[in-house]
This record gives structure tokens, sequence and C-alpha cells, in this order.
């Protein structure tokens, strides 16, 4: 655990790290690629929940910390990994794997050298100078199995990852750590974390009325991100939801291991990702 531990820390730096190693590390999940006899990069499997394709949930795994020392990259090491932890996850009986690269890029790399393909998409919005209302209420905080159970409710008739319980106490860990938190406003739910004084993040945000092309001008979007605003003052505010066919960014990678569910719904929505281990 110690060379995991440190190749973690020198290439993503201590967030997160603690809560990843006490709730989720198992030795059996980890890949470890070395060079010239010298732990160089690592990656983990990590069990997080089920894709729900056509209501149907299918069983899934996620690679995550996908790392390469500095003075190692450029070799294929990272690749390597990638390639093992995906036969990993079949030997293990998952039917989907998923990764959700770091930068944009990272997706053609690895859509030319794994079975990984495009698949969650993201409706991402930067809200600044949210005005103050005398309506504006602060949002309600809620407990990790009660903002799951809202999550799931709002999400039920698209494609979407099914969180299991220890992941959404990963991201409630995560938000501990970064002064944010999970809260309900309304009918919405929102998951926040504090990047610094001046940005916050809203990871995933849901409104009842997830057919929304432009979340900036969205009425119950910006009450909810007045009533954010509220509680966490700063500068600027990254926002993500759900893309339908009009709007979003490449989010996040799979790969199925059995053709028979490689098909998607016929909802308006891409297929969602959603929060932790991204």
């Amino acid at each position: 655990m110690p060379v995991w531990r440190d190749i973690w820390n020198a290439v993503f730096g201590s967030v997160g790290m603690e809560a990843f190693f006490l709730h989720f590390f198992s030795p059996g999940l980890c890949v470890t690629a070395e060079y010239e006899g010298t732990p160089a990069a690592m990656g983990y499997l990590v069990p997080f929940g089920e894709l729900m394709l056509n209501t149907k949930p299918i069983p899934c795994s996620m690679i995550f910390s996908v790392a390469t020392l500095q003075e190692f990259r450029g070799k294929g090491l990272g690749t390597a990994v990638v390639r093992r932890l995906v036969e990993l996850s079949r030997e293990l009986g998952f039917q989907v794997v998923v990764l959700c690269p770091s930068e944009d890029d990272l997706f053609e790399y690895y859509s030319t050298r794994t079975e990984l393909s495009d698949y969650f998409y993201v409706n991402e919005t930067v809200f600044t100078n949210i005005p103050k209302t005398a309506e504006t209420v602060l949002p309600t905080t809620v407990s990790v199995s009660e903002y799951k159970c809202i999550r799931e409710y709002l999400l039920k008739d698209i494609v979407y990852i099914k969180h299991d319980i220890r992941t959404i106490e990963y991201q409630y860990e995560l938000c501990k750590e970064l002064g944010g938190g999970l809260f309900q406003v309304g009918d919405s739910c929102a998951v926040v974390e504090r990047q610094s004084d001046s940005e916050v993040w809203v990871k995933e945000l849901l409104t009842p009325d997830r057919k929304v092309k432009d979340l900036a001008s969205d009425p119950t979007v910006k009450q909810v991100m007045a009533s954010i605003a509220h509680l966490f003052p700063a500068e600027k505010y990254i926002i993500r939801s759900p893309a339908n066919d009009d709007n979003g960014r490449r989010f996040g990678m799979l790969a199925f291991s059995d053709s028979d569910h490689s098909g998607q719904d016929s909802s308006d929505f891409k297929p969602w990702y959603g929060v932790a281990f991204d």
C-alpha cells in the first residue's frame, strides 16, 4: 500500500486519498506497472453500482485513479494499466467498465488504444454574479441515503449510473473535505464542492424538468443556484446536469463485456454518469 499511496499523492495530491484507501482499497483490485523494476504507474478497479439501461440494472465497475509518475510518462505504462483493468473487470464478472478521462484529449487516446468508447455526457455551464433575492432560502442538507433516493427518483427514466451507497458516501467525504455537501432545494438535488475561495463546483444538479437546454436561463436552475450561492458565496460556479441531444460535452467512456448490452434507450437524454470517482 505505501507504493500506491506514494504514486497517488505525487500525481493527484492528498484530496480524497485517505477516504478512498479506508473504504475501497483492495490489493486484488489494484494494477501496478513497473519500469526497470521501479513501480511507475497504477490504477484501481472500483465496484461502484449499476448501469440502468432501459431500466435494467447492469453491474459495473470503474477504472479510477490511473496515474503515471512524471519521469516515466510516454512509455505506454498508463495504457497497459487501463487494458489490464478492463480485463480484470471482465474476469470478476462485471458486464460494464467505466472510465472518466481527466483531460479531453484522453478520449481519443483511449479510444484508439483500448476497447473503451465515448458514452457519458454532461451539460456544463458557468454561473457568475448570481443575484440574491428576498425569496432565496438556504438549501437543505440531506443524508447520504436521502440523497441517493432523491437522485434515483429524478433519473429514473434515463440511462444513468445508479451509484451504490458506498460511492455516495465517498462523495460525501469529498464534499466534507472540500467544504461542500449534499443538498435538496425544493424538488431538486445538488452535490456541491468548494474548489477555492472564488470557485464552487456543483458536480450534479438534478431537477424534475431535465429537458433543459440552457441552464443559465432555466427558472428552476436559477432558483437552485441562488439558494446554493446564498450558502456558498463565490465568484464562479461550474454546474453539471444531464445532457440532451442539443447540448453536452464528453464526460466518460465505457466498454461492455457483452454486445447484447451495447444499445442505448430511446430517451432524449445522453447517458449520465454523476458523482464521485470523476
